[in-house]
């Protein structure tokens, strides 16, 4: 009996764990940007100093834009271990783009995250 103790309580202080720690909309929100804001400065990345000023206008005004976007497009379900976030297009269509667990949000690849966000255009 004992041999069967130890293994659950480890199982039910890892499901606790999950439950306290699952992200929520906020976690979300922010890993996506993470990603949208790196993705961007990819994009943008010039070695011409005339072009530099510039390049900064368009990255923070591509961020705004994406930001806004994931604010109004995005949908966290709650799966009480796990949850999801989606980002819904015009026809009403839902895509995921990151799970989180544990506290840490994981992204789909930024090619994929970017998809979901012209869908959402």
């Amino acid at each position: 009996m004992k041999k069967l103790t130890i293994p659950i309580l480890i199982l039910i202080v890892l499901i606790v764990a999950a439950v306290v720690t699952c992200p929520d909309k906020r976690a979300h929100k922010e890993a996506m940007m993470a990603a949208i804001n790196e993705k961007i400065d990819e994009e943008l990345k010039t070695d011409d100093e005339d072009l530099q000023g510039l390049s900064v206008f368009f990255g923070a005004l591509g961020s705004g834009i994406a930001g806004s976007i994931v604010d109004n497009r995005l949908v966290v379900n709650n799966h009480f271990l796990w949850s999801t976030g989606k980002i819904r297009d015009f026809d009403g269509n839902y895509q995921t783009a990151s799970v989180g667990v544990f506290g840490h949000v994981f992204t789909f690849d930024k090619e994929d995250l970017d998809k979901a966000i012209e869908d959402a255009l």
